[in-house]
């Protein structure tokens, strides 16, 4: 079945679906899902416990939520409240939240991307916060306020941030005495060529059998999501994925070919990516950089945390990685881009004015100083508060992180779904496997997917006439 047509007709249908707020004894249920979760309260009681330790089951996905949810309630000591709580994996949450909006029985809060809830805020389907929320609030939140804005309207609080960015291996450059060529001032920004540089001198045969077997860089193309993997690449050259309102696409610019150019020529001229690169996944390059054959990759929040505990778990050995964090390249006076997102909670629109409130308040203690701490803290985030980013203060690595998170542009939230992220894929594919040129590739990307945003725009036009 095609769920693209089945959740097109839900919106069609859609009517206010959270009009019951009482069950029994006029107590009032509150659904929460969420696809950003960690175990435990903390997120590190089980850190240094080994896999099969038994203590493991003594801890859930649910934890924390469970506690907030307390928290939350007893600041209500006269209402009767119930809040039911559901973690959503990365790999068919999507769907299913789709599915549940397409029947007409979504959670009241959703803890997810940006993306999707810029998607439900276009069909008309969120409660924007305006009118709840505080200016010292929106100050507070800061730049992240603004990824939440749709047509004037701001649609979900910004909670777990993340941001990608790029990582060396200097162990490898220190192998190549090529230490030199890495960017080391201020924010480590730096040019394609002196990115190209770096890659050449660590792309070499290590064991002199006549085969490359490290890298200089390498990025996944299968299944992987392109405002995370490959537009920085067309942002620093000064492209865009949109128009600047977001409802057309023109990647197919000049600066954009120049872009796909430059990373098809890094596998066919220059070498420094490994052949049939097309096909590569995420977890392909992270065997690569594991094992000590990828000097370059792409790096997210949770990078450094991964990487402990795999040296705690024994999937990577000692003394074979050392990790440096820098900025993607970018040509000349053209200022770097970066995927930032805030996965944030939303509200479903809610007939019952007495459950709105609640519902509106409890994404709000969701999103406050402390609980943005904690979150950080348990998934080695970003805070999305000026006033919370204390909890990285004694920490150079993710200040570092936190401080490259600036280079975020509104451009990286493509709100659209999986098949125009399908689009771009076989785009990029199609040009890196010389299938079609940079141009074709692009041209025809634009034309397949301005043709989806239309549709897409019909139906919400079509859901939510006024």
């Amino acid at each position: 079945m095609n769920i693209g047509l089945v959740v097109g007709l839900g919106f069609v249908f859609l009517c206010a679906c959270h009009s019951n707020k009482s069950l029994e004894n006029n107590e009032i249920e509150i659904t929460l899902w969420t696809q950003d979760y960690w175990i435990g309260i903390t997120g590190h009681e089980l850190d240094g416990i080994s896999l099969d330790d038994p203590k493991r089951a003594q801890y859930t996905r649910k934890d924390w939520y469970n506690k907030v949810a307390d928290d939350f309630k007893a600041r209500y000591p006269t209402k009767k409240i119930k809040i039911d709580i559901e973690t959503l994996d990365w790999t068919n949450g999507f769907q299913k939240i789709d599915i549940a909006v397409a029947s007409g029985r979504p959670p009241d809060i959703l803890i997810s991307t940006s993306g999707i809830a810029l998607k439900y805020a276009r069909f008309g389907l969120l409660e924007p916060f305006d009118n709840h929320i505080s200016q010292a609030d929106i100050e507070d939140f800061g730049a992240f306020y603004s990824f939440s804005e749709y047509e004037g309207k701001h649609y979900f609080l910004p909670f777990i941030g993340g941001n990608r960015y790029m990582m060396a291996n200097l162990r490898i450059f220190q192998e190549r005495k090529a230490m030199h060529l890495l960017p080391k001032e201020g924010d480590r920004l730096w040019t394609f060529d002196q990115f190209l540089a770096a890659a050449k001198a660590t792309t070499f045969d290590r064991d002199s059998d006549g085969e490359i077997d490290v890298y200089g860089f390498a990025m996944p193309f299968q299944r992987s999501s392109p405002q995370q993997d490959q537009l920085p690449f067309f942002w620093g050259h000064g492209a865009r994925q949109f128009n600047e309102t977001g409802d057309s696409l023109v990647i197919n610019s000049d600066m954009g070919v120049r872009a796909l150019q430059f990373m098809v020529d890094l596998e066919h001229a220059h070498q420094v990516i490994p052949q049939g690169s097309a096909g590569l996944r995420s977890n392909d390059i992270t065997d690569m950089w594991n094992s000590g054959n990828l000097a370059m990759r792409h790096a997210y929040h949770g990078t450094r945390l991964a990487h402990q505990r795999a040296l705690e778990t024994g999937v990577i050995d000692n003394d074979i990685i050392e990790l440096y964090p820098m900025m993607y390249p970018s040509l000349p006076g053209i200022k770097p881009g970066a995927f930032v997102v805030a996965d944030s909670p939303c509200v479903f629109r809610q007939e019952d004015s007495e459950k709105r409130s609640l519902v509106i308040e409890l994404a709000k203690f969701l999103t406050n100083t402390e609980h943005e701490r904690e979150a950080a803290y348990a998934l080695s985030t970003l805070p999305t508060r000026y006033s919370a980013i204390d909890v990285w203060s004694q920490d150079p690595f993710q200040q570092y992180i936190l401080r490259v998170a600036r280079y975020g542009t509104k451009d990286a939230i493509q709100g659209y779904g999986i098949p125009l992220v399908n689009m771009t894929l076989s785009a990029f594919q199609a040009a890196m496997s010389k299938q079609l040129t940079p141009q074709k590739a692009l041209d025809d990307l634009t034309k397949r997917g301005n043709r989806y945003i239309r549709r897409d725009i019909e139906r919400r036009l079509l859901a939510n006439p006024n």
